[in-house]
C-alpha cells in the first residue's frame, strides 16, 4: 500500500486541478485547437472534480468526522463542494469555450476551487496527517482512489450528473 497515503493522493489531485485550470485559461492562435483542448480539459476537470469530492465525502470525511467530531471543517468542506458543483455546472453550460462567458465562468470556478483547496489542505488534510497513523492513511487512500476512479468511469462529470448533485 505504499504511496496510497490519503493526504498525498488527495493533494496530487489538487495539483492536477491547478494544472487543468491553467490549461483552460491558456489561449491559442489556432481556434480549432483551442476549442478541442478546452473541451477535453473541461471534461477531464469536471469528472475529476466531481469524483474527487464525492469520494472524499463517502470515504474520507466520515473518518475525519468520527475523529474530530463537530469542529465544522468537514461540514464546511461539504458546503464548498456544493458551491464548486454549482460553479462547475455554470462552466459546463457555456457552449462556446472561446467566449468571454467561458472565461468568466472559469474564473468563478477557479476562485472557489482555489479557496477550497487552501482551506482543506490547511485544516482537514493537516488534521489527517497529524492524527491518523500511516496504516489508516494508506487504507483511506486506497478506498478513496478506488471510489474516485469508479465514479470517473461512470461519467460523474457530465452536465446532467453535475446538475443532479445540486439541491433543489
Amino acid at each position: 500500500m505504499a504511496g496510497m497515503d490519503v493526504v498525498d493522493v488527495i493533494i496530487a489531485d489538487h495539483v492536477r486541478f491547478e494544472n487543468l485550470l491553467r490549461r483552460l485559461r491558456a489561449r491559442d492562435i489556432d481556434l480549432d485547437a483551442l476549442r478541442a483542448r478546452r473541451r477535453a480539459d473541461r471534461a477531464e476537470l469536471a469528472g475529476l472534480l466531481v469524483a474527487h469530492a464525492l469520494a472524499e465525502e463517502s470515504e474520507v470525511y466520515p473518518k475525519l468526522r468520527e475523529l474530530f467530531g463537530g469542529d465544522g471543517h468537514v461540514e464546511h468542506g461539504e458546503d464548498e463542494h456544493v458551491d464548486g458543483h454549482r460553479k462547475l455546472l455554470a462552466l459546463l453550460d457555456v457552449a462556446d469555450v472561446t467566449a468571454k462567458d467561458f472565461d468568466r465562468a472559469l474564473g468563478k470556478l477557479a476562485n472557489s476551487l482555489t479557496h477550497h483547496l487552501d482551506e482543506e489542505e490547511r485544516t482537514l488534510l493537516n488534521d489527517a496527517r497529524l492524527n491518523l497513523d500511516a496504516d489508516t492513511r494508506a487504507s483511506l487512500g486506497a478506498a478513496w482512489l478506488a471510489e474516485r476512479d469508479r465514479l470517473i468511469a461512470t461519467g460523474c462529470g457530465s452536465r446532467d450528473a453535475v446538475a443532479a448533485l445540486l439541491p433543489d
